[in-house]
């Protein structure tokens, strides 16, 4: 067989047919080299605000897709891996996370995570209103009527600089952003950071949506910037069915409880006390999650 020869068979894909989404601006060495690409069963909304673009569609596979700046964010078949593991490592790890604050996380499947917790107050930060309406409209499992709940505040701005409002208000903050491009660029940055660790309490918690693990150097960033404003970290790996780029991970940091959290018999315990029904995060995929392979040495 000629290795070099040209594939006789009829290819019909992202290229050749416009039923198709390709997904291929992704931030990291990833940029410009790989194409992933999805059926459009149908087109549910296509749209913009001053921020960012927006894309939802169902998939015959992943069922309904949501796209910002042409970069899947998740599908309604795995939200719930990418918002367990975002979530529960670092509320499980705090003992009584009372006061929590979101930024990002504008889809409301962050905030629908925190609420099983029973927090007193959460503080959501979305720069852009127009999104999170879209998304509520669209996708309306992913905040299963959390943006209702009375504990719960939603600001429109941004969070870089809503939070300098706050100095030791919160116990637990979650970054849950898109990636270090477009609105959330600004909270991939050190200077940030140091900002959550000033509206944080001092035994406070944050956990971040760190990248994928084929961006060495973006994690290793990433975990030096908030290791120095945040104390010491941990990370979790996932994988993600509807991302085209393997295993991600999110890294937790805690300026006084371990961020690895409590054993696995405490971790089931107080998911026990506290009522927090999971699909995927478990006491064991807390631990599992945190163990890396050899040529690895990330945190």
């Amino acid at each position: 067989m000629d290795n070099h020869s040209a594939p006789s068979m009829d290819f019909t894909g992202p290229d050749t047919d416009a039923s198709w989404f390709r997904e291929e601006t992704v931030p990291g060495c990833r940029h410009g080299n790989v194409s992933h690409g999805f059926k459009i069963a149908k087109l549910v909304y296509e749209g913009r605000s001053r921020f960012q673009k927006y894309l939802i569609f169902d998939n015959p596979v992943y069922g309904r897709v949501l796209v910002l700046d042409g970069i899947v964010q998740f599908s309604t078949s795995d939200e719930f891996i990418y918002h367990e593991m975002l979530i529960h490592p670092a509320m499980f790890a705090h003992p009584d996370p009372r006061r929590v604050v979101i930024a990002g996380g504008g889809d409301g499947g962050a905030l629908r995570e925190v609420l099983k917790h029973d927090p007193e107050e959460v503080v959501m930060i979305d720069i852009d209103e127009q999104f999170v309406r879209t998304a509520a409209a669209h996708l309306p499992s992913l905040n299963a009527g959390a943006f209702e709940d009375p504990r719960v505040t939603l600001l429109f701005e941004d969070a870089s600089e809503a939070l300098l409002r706050y100095e030791g208000a919160f116990d637990v903050a979650i970054i849950d952003c898109n990636g270090n491009v477009g609105p959330s660029e600004a909270l991939f940055e050190e200077k940030f950071h140091a900002t959550v660790s000033r509206a944080l309490t001092e035994d406070g918690l944050c956990a971040v949506q760190a990248g994928s693990l084929l961006d060495e150097e973006l994690l290793r960033q990433t975990h030096h910037n908030i290791t120095r404003q945040l104390g010491q970290t941990t990370g979790f790996r996932l994988t993600m069915p509807s991302y085209h780029c393997g295993e991600y991970a999110f890294m937790v940091a805690s300026k006084k409880h371990e961020p690895t959290g409590p054993t696995p018999a405490r971790l089931a315990e107080i998911q026990a006390e506290r009522g927090v029904a999971t699909q995927h995060w478990s006491h064991d995929i807390h631990h599992a999650s945190q163990v890396l392979p050899p040529r690895l040495r990330l945190w």
